[in-house]
């Protein structure tokens, strides 16, 4: 039987006739490679914990470096948010504005419309009452039926004005938020 070597073999060739010196050699070279550990030597125990608090130190850096990393992704992304919904807003505003203003200037002039019609009625009411004053033939009834006419004026024009600067007010309220 040959003794070949094979790829996979680590061992030297062996040849047929060895001195003992060389098996000397050999044994030496086997014995030496055997002899290293397989797994590199194990530090001390405070080797070990410092080694580890190293270890832990890097950890706390890396996640407290994606935490802001995330803090910072988190708050552009709220910022990016806040303007999408402000310009919204603002366009909708804009745009209710503008319908609120015409919708209070439409009924402004259908209100003053309808006054107008209210006063036309009430002076031409309020003129046959005058003319009928002369009718009375009592001074003392006369009077007070003008005095009660020129009141009655007065109230409604102060009503009118009343209805007119209540309706003012109430086109140029805000409307705040609760």
């Amino acid at each position: 039987m040959h003794n070949t070597t094979t790829a996979t073999t680590m061992y030297p060739a062996r040849k047929k006739s060895c001195s003992s010196q060389e098996n000397q050699q050999l044994v030496k070279v086997t014995l030496a490679r055997h002899a290293k550990p397989i797994f590199p030597g194990l530090p001390d125990w405070s080797s070990r914990r410092q080694v580890r608090g190293y270890l832990r130190k890097e950890l706390e850096k890396g996640f407290e470096f994606r935490l802001k990393r995330l803090s910072l992704e988190l708050d552009t992304a709220l910022h990016k948010i806040r303007e999408e919904s402000n310009h919204s807003l603002v366009t909708t505003k804009a745009h209710l504005r503008r319908e609120r203003m015409e919708f209070f200037a439409n009924s402004y002039n259908e209100m003053l419309e309808r006054f107008n019609v209210l006063v036309e009625r009430f002076l031409a009411s309020l003129d046959s009452r005058i003319d009928r004053l002369d009718k009375f033939k009592s001074k003392t009834i006369r009077n007070r039926e003008e005095q009660r006419l020129n009141m009655a004026m007065e109230n409604f024009l102060a009503t009118l004005d009343q209805l007119i600067d209540e309706y003012r007010e109430i086109i140029s309220e805000q409307v705040g938020h609760p």
